[in-house]
């Protein structure tokens, strides 16, 4: 039950932080919204509220809104040009369009902002807790208690901030990491071994082992309100990169299509995040939210990235895509996103049969 109330109050809340993007920029430019809707499908409830139409329908797995004028078959219809989407300027279209997402990425910064400035920044300490019998890090001489204050002359905060350090290589090299032991501050050089693993994209590599385990411990630093705008906005920005970098290696073919997932790996993913508590719950939604700013921005028909490129050919054409030409892109765009939807959905499936377990 707790993956199925997660993953609705997941969608449910980035649909509407989304759509509300949309909703308010549309509106800011004149355009009237009919339809604000969460869910795709059948409506199931709905109530007007001024000249906007709220609705809940059948299918929670996404959302719209619905502008005046927005599809190019009703054009021949509008009354009201001064309140239609199709006859605003280029670029008061494209930020309606791009509002979306932007909404989504202002919705992970605030929620980062959020856990920083009232739980602060959780981490595990640079701290060694256990050295791996016939390993580099023995043969070495470093012991249990050990702080790692750098490596490679870069100073590390952190176990996790080691981690990345290390796995940014995948060939043999020497790491030169400095240590306190005590009140003693010292370098040591240490070569590690290399192991099959995988990368942080899900790919089989080899990686360096150095043969440590960390402290059991974990290290909460809060932050005050100012600071964590810069360290909210560094994660927007860290996560953003990565998730281009992941959309780059699947089209390239370095990130195997089956690691995409659909619905049940959100539900999955979310329920699972829920039994960790609030903050990985909140964290989770955060990254989600980058994932769907991003994706929604890709340049495909449907999606918002489609519509700006349209936009884009429109500024440089300095006339609108013909009726015919449009309803070519967006029927094309309507079945590359149905057969994006079933591939990922069948990723799903596999991944249930392969042995997830949901309870």
């Amino acid at each position: 039950m707790i993956y199925i109330i997660a993953t609705i109050i997941v969608i449910g809340i980035l649909v509407y932080v989304h759509e509300l993007g949309h909703f308010l920029a549309a509106r800011r430019m004149g355009v009237r919204v009919e339809i604000f809707s969460l869910g795709f499908g059948p409506k199931i409830f709905g109530i007007v509220r001024g000249e906007t139409e709220y609705r809940i329908s059948a299918i929670p797995l996404g959302g719209y809104v619905k502008l005046y004028g927005e599809h190019p078959e009703t054009l021949p219809s509008i009354i009201e040009k001064e309140r239609a989407f199709a006859f605003k300027k280029t670029w008061q279209k494209a930020l309606i369009v791009v509002a979306g997402p932007l909404a989504n990425f202002i919705f992970a910064f605030v929620a980062f902002w959020a856990i920083l400035t009232l739980v602060g920044k959780t981490y595990t300490p640079a701290k060694i807790g256990e050295i791996l019998p016939d390993s580099p890090a023995e043969r070495a001489g470093l012991q249990p208690g050990d702080i790692i204050l750098a490596i490679d002359n870069k100073q590390v905060k952190s176990f996790e901030d080691l981690l990345l350090e290390i796995r940014k290589y995948e060939k043999p090299k020497d790491f030169l990491l400095r240590i306190k032991r005590g009140e003693n501050v010292f370098e040591v050089s240490v070569t590690p071994q290399m192991v099959e693993g995988v990368n942080i994209f899900g790919k089989k590599t080899q990686i360096p082992l150095l043969g440590f385990k960390a402290v059991p411990e974990l290290v909460h630093e809060r932050m005050d309100p100012f600071s964590a705008v810069y360290h909210a906005g560094k994660k927007v920005y860290e996560f953003t990169a990565l998730t281009i970098i992941a959309i780059y290696k699947l089209f390239t073919g370095d990130l195997p299509f089956s690691t995409l997932g659909g619905p049940l790996s959100i539900g999955k993913f979310a329920g699972d995040s829920a039994k960790l508590g609030i903050i990985a719950f909140i964290s989770f939604m955060a990254l989600l939210s980058i994932n769907l700013g991003l994706i929604n921005l890709l340049p495909l028909p449907m999606l918002d990235g489609g519509h700006l490129v349209i936009f884009a050919i429109e500024a440089i054409k300095g006339s609108p895509l013909s009726l015919r030409t449009q309803e070519l892109i967006f029927k094309i765009g309507l079945i590359l996103i149905i057969v994006l939807s079933v591939a990922v959905f069948y990723n799903d499936i596999l991944k249930l049969l392969s042995g997830w377990k949901l309870h």
